[in-house]
């Protein structure tokens, strides 16, 4: 194996280990928060089955049974759409919405994985929004770049980071020059 690709599997795995335990106590995993928190984006307007799969760059049959399993557990409900019995809409049940905003305070609301992300990035200096803005923007080019490169289709904005992409700080433009 390519030691790039043993270091981006080896990342992964630690990501993982650090919500992993966090996860488990709410009765979620690291996939089912993701699924979760597409269909959560959508508000209370349903999303459709097949829109989730090409945003979270899985096999539609990945999908399928996930929702069946969340589906089970209370915390979706799938509907037919009426025109094309094919497709279905998906909504978060009350159950599922309180476990996917307890999940988000837990993980981005109280700033966690921006914290864990800056102390790793930038551990000389990750309290400078400024050089831990640089580091994010350049290590998600670089993830943009290997997607994209491996033919990866998964949206990588699915997540916010903690800063508004409208309104980067003013230093950081200059940089996002050349990081683009």
């Amino acid at each position: 194996m390519h030691p790039v690709f043993f270091g981006l599997k080896r990342a992964y795995y630690a990501t993982l280990g650090l919500t992993r335990r966090t996860l488990r106590k709410m009765g979620l995993t690291a996939a089912r928060m993701d699924m979760l928190y597409v269909i959560h984006k959508k508000g209370l307007r349903p999303t459709y089955q097949n829109d989730l799969w090409r945003t979270l760059g899985v096999c539609p049959s990945v999908v399928s049974r996930m929702l069946k399993r969340l589906e089970s557990i209370g915390y979706v409900q799938r509907d037919v759409v009426t025109c094309d019995t094919r497709c279905r809409k998906v909504t978060l049940t009350t159950k599922g919405r309180a476990r996917i905003l307890r999940a988000i305070r837990q993980f981005l609301g109280w700033g966690y994985a921006q914290l864990a992300l800056h102390s790793v990035l930038r551990p000389d200096r990750w309290n400078s929004e400024w050089h831990t803005y640089v580091a994010v923007s350049q290590l998600q080019e670089f993830l943009r770049l290997i997607c994209v490169g491996f033919g990866d289709r998964a949206s990588l904005v699915i997540y916010p980071d903690g800063v508004r992409e409208k309104d980067p700080p003013r230093a950081a433009r200059l940089v996002l020059r050349w990081v683009r």
